[in-house]
């Protein structure tokens, strides 16, 4: 199943779409051969204040992941596009094994309290 069925799919727990999702990537990455490299967690706005990824919930990751694999969408069109012979689907592995918010998908921080 593709990152863009598993994460439009309607009614899906979010949990479940977080772990499908880092289960592609960690594929991803080790194909393209970065899977031990360490990517930082980039941080995002919320309308609380600013976080890393991996503290939001799994909803909030789902969200964000939509709009990151549009854009990787996006880049790799136009790179196949600007560049006769190139392999979409590598440079997708490639955007994919790169951008920091699919490379913590997987990573997460548990709150006890709240």
């Amino acid at each position: 199943m593709s990152i863009t069925t598993i994460l439009t799919r309607k009614d899906a727990d979010a949990a479940d779409q977080v772990a499908e999702v880092a289960e592609i990537v960690s594929a991803a990455r080790q194909a393209y051969g970065n899977e031990d490299t360490v990517i930082e967690a980039p941080m995002v706005d919320t309308p609380n204040g600013r976080m890393r990824f991996t503290h939001l919930e799994d909803a909030s990751k789902v969200e964000t992941l939509r709009g990151e694999v549009a854009r990787i969408k996006a880049k790799a069109v136009e790179f196949v596009e600007l560049n006769p012979g190139a392999n979409l689907n590598k440079k997708v592995e490639e955007l994919l094994a790169l951008n920091a918010f699919f490379a913590t998908v997987g990573e997460g921080t548990k709150f006890e309290y709240i």
